[in-house]
């Protein structure tokens, strides 16, 4: 906030976007992380941890540098789904 010199623009779009973030995905995904450990499978939640990223990129066209990373998300769902497969 030091650095920026742009104002504020309140909105419902800007809203809803905090709504989403701080609800959703602060509140809810931290709960059934919760969830999730508290029913035994810390290292299967861990793991998924793993999935991040890959779907991440599905939507957009990646630089010859980023499609060297497809191998490594190959490699990152291989290895989940033997940690969770067991």
């Amino acid at each position: 906030m030091a650095f920026e010199h742009a104002p504020m623009r309140w909105s419902g779009e800007f809203f809803f976007a905090m709504a989403w973030l701080v609800i959703v995905l602060s509140i809810s995904a931290i709960s059934l992380l919760a969830l999730l450990i508290r029913r035994g499978a810390a290292t299967k939640v861990a793991s998924l941890f793993y999935l991040v990223p890959p779907p991440g990129h599905c939507h957009h066209r990646l630089s010859p540098v980023r499609r060297n990373a497809r191998p490594g998300f190959g490699l990152a769902v291989a290895g989940v789904a033997l940690v969770v497969r067991g």
